[in-house]
């Protein structure tokens, strides 16, 4: 397999993954429906950039290490849960008016850009919530050390070749969940109540939870197993 064929074979196989509904897709419309757009867009970016660490460790031997060492990637898996049951009692305790605030927050950043500093942090947050859902998505985990080692090419340094693969899955990502936040946002603003989005934001919470649940105990079923 040459690297041409490599990159474009991976590409066809990340481009599935990336249309595949899951975690990433739902936390980035939890935070598009429940803040605003632009948070909704800043966590697709930090998906997307826990797509491309996941590639280039795996490239670099992540896979060899979780191989030889099986309570690695249980550890990660435990990290997972716990990090998903932490983001679903976070939108359980989500303020109700953290929507309006959020958009009043946006309109004056817009009006006085000198004052935008301030909207900045907000963003991080969303940030830095999509890279640590991603990166602790036992789904991600899986499919990277399974995937990537089959994509090497001899010849080719295994850095390189995980940065190369990460770009085109990083693209692809950000393609789908840009477009759908834009989509989110698009039918948030059809939301009146405050209601509608509470129900939202637990049902959001109760499927988190689920899966927090259910990658904690194969976690600890792993270990008692070994």
């Amino acid at each position: 397999m040459t690297y041409a064929q490599a990159l474009l074979g991976f590409a066809l196989v990340a481009g599935s993954m990336a249309l595949l509904p899951g975690l990433d897709m739902m936390m980035v419309v939890n935070e598009t429906i429940n803040t605003t757009r632009r948070r909704g867009i800043a966590a697709a970016c930090g998906i997307s950039f826990g797509v491309l660490v996941w590639a280039m460790a795996a490239a670099v031997g992540l896979a060899a290490i979780i191989n030889a060492l099986p309570v690695a990637y249980d550890a990660i898996r435990l990290l997972g849960g716990l990090y998903l049951l932490y983001l679903a009692v976070s939108l359980v305790r989500k303020p109700k008016d953290e929507h309006k605030a959020e958009q009043s927050q946006e309109r004056a950043s817009q009006l006085a850009p000198t004052e935008a500093a301030g909207s900045r942090f907000p963003i991080v947050s969303s940030f830095v919530r999509g890279f640590l859902t991603d990166l602790f998505n036992p789904k991600i985990g899986v499919f990277y050390i399974a995937v990537i080692p089959q994509f090497l090419v001899p010849g080719v340094d295994h850095l390189q070749m995980g940065v190369s693969l990460g770009l085109i899955h990083f693209v692809e990502s950000m393609a789908v969940l840009i477009t759908l936040a834009c989509m989110a946002a698009f039918f948030a603003s059809r939301l009146k109540s405050g209601r509608s989005r509470r129900i939202l934001s637990l049902v959001s919470a109760g499927i988190m939870a689920i899966l927090g649940g259910v990658t904690i105990t194969e976690a600890v079923r792993s270990r008692l197993a070994a």
